[in-house]
């Protein structure tokens, strides 16, 4: 009796305030060369993380800014994702009380965490909205769109919330651990077994030949939109 091989696994870390995790997202969402995937989709702290490795955030770096703002322009343009024009207000703003909720959603309702991901992923990088992740009330009704009022009611307890925090430390940690110096970062299981680590947008054709997936199945690698 013939037997299929394990199906390839990829734990994307990523935080709503990084416009590279919003794309590798995407990418890893609706590109059909990563639809044979497992893809496990896990909130961190990118500030935890640069902090953690001495790794300066672009603020504090000169002229990174200006470089990383024309690349994510690029890369949405080349791989037809929306993007806004404009810097989010604020940027980098403070997504700690957002993620922390994200990381519980990812736990409790792993079905549904893609869904509330990619409609705040649009709302900030797409439309430029910053306050619709670190604003209580416009991401709270986004969770009780997706997940219901009784089940968001929940995750507002104090105890959840504390848990929350909890679990998003410890992703964050487990990201460092395998590696993780900044985002997007794929943790990369093939399947004979194989792991290896991948940073940022432009390393996701390494990881898609790491896994054994077909790039030539799509045209200049372009994310299907639809």
């Amino acid at each position: 009796m013939a037997t299929h091989p394990p199906t390839p696994e990829i734990a994307l870390y990523f935080d709503l305030v990084s416009p590279f995790s919003y794309i590798a997202f995407q990418v890893l969402k609706n590109s059909p060369i990563f639809q044979s995937c497992r893809v496990i989709y896990t909130p961190v702290s990118l500030r935890t993380i640069l902090t953690t490795c001495g790794n300066p955030p672009p603020i504090a770096v000169k002229n990174k800014l200006i470089y990383i703002n024309r690349h994510r322009l690029d890369w949405a343009r080349r791989l037809n994702i929306p993007m806004t024009e404009a810097v989010p207000a604020g940027f980098p703003f403070p997504t700690t009380e957002i993620q922390s909720l994200l990381a519980i959603v990812a736990v409790s309702h792993p079905e549904k965490v893609v869904e509330v991901v990619e409609r705040l992923y649009a709302s900030v990088w797409a439309d430029g909205e910053s306050a619709s992740v670190t604003d209580s009330e416009r991401y709270t009704k986004v969770l009780e769109e997706v997940l219901g009022g009784d089940v968001v009611e929940g995750l507002m307890d104090e105890g959840q919330q504390t848990e929350g925090k909890t679990l998003l430390e410890a992703n964050t940690h487990r990201a460092i651990e395998e590696g993780a110096f900044g985002l997007p970062w794929l943790t990369c299981t093939s399947p004979t077994g194989e792991e290896e680590g991948f940073w940022g947008v432009d390393h996701l054709s390494l990881a898609a030949e790491f896994l054994g997936l077909d790039v030539g199945m799509e045209g200049g690698f372009r994310v299907m939109m639809k």
